[in-house]
């Protein structure tokens, strides 16, 4: 029984410690000049959330939210177009998904010297996550949508990514 206890609890500890770790990232890029960051709370989405909604193209970085917006909790934009910094920020946010063996990715796109990839983070049959990596030769662009929503709603957005 006291093992039991003990796992439970280093698994509490690791899982708060990963989350820590993202979010320890996105804090460190969101603080540098040059970066540019957009983090648009649920509050902003429930006051925009009628605009939205009589949109037909309500789109941002060209990731179509539409069909999700009441779906949203936050939505996180990271995006520099400093050379050095982008492909720093790039090999951070792969390494920090790759380490994290709760991400799953959907999708990968190769298209020149522009990479795109999508991945996720599942509770049960519901997302809680998406991440998008956008890399390519002017910028960096990451997106992080966290809410609740299912794969027909992602399978939605990804569709509008060329």
């Amino acid at each position: 029984m006291k093992t039991k206890y003990l796992l439970f609890i280093l698994c509490i500890v690791y899982s708060g410690w990963a989350s820590a770790q993202r979010h320890s990232l996105f804090d460190k890029y969101a603080d540098q000049d040059d970066v540019t960051v957009i983090n648009i709370s649920k509050a902003m989405f429930k006051m925009m959330g009628g605009s939205f909604k009589k949109s037909s193209n309500a789109k941002i970085e060209k990731v179509d939210i539409t069909g999700i917006v009441d779906k949203i909790d936050n939505l996180t934009i990271l995006t520099s177009d400093k050379s050095g910094l982008k492909e720093k920020m790039y090999a951070d946010f792969s390494a920090m998904i790759a380490k994290d063996r709760n991400y799953e990715e959907l999708m990968r796109i190769k298209d020149g010297k522009s990479r795109v990839t999508f991945n996720i983070k599942k509770r049960g049959t519901l997302i809680n996550e998406l991440i998008m990596l956008v890399n390519d030769e002017d910028d960096f662009v990451i997106i992080q949508i966290a809410g609740s929503f299912t794969l027909k709603d992602v399978q939605n957005i990804t569709s509008h990514v060329q």
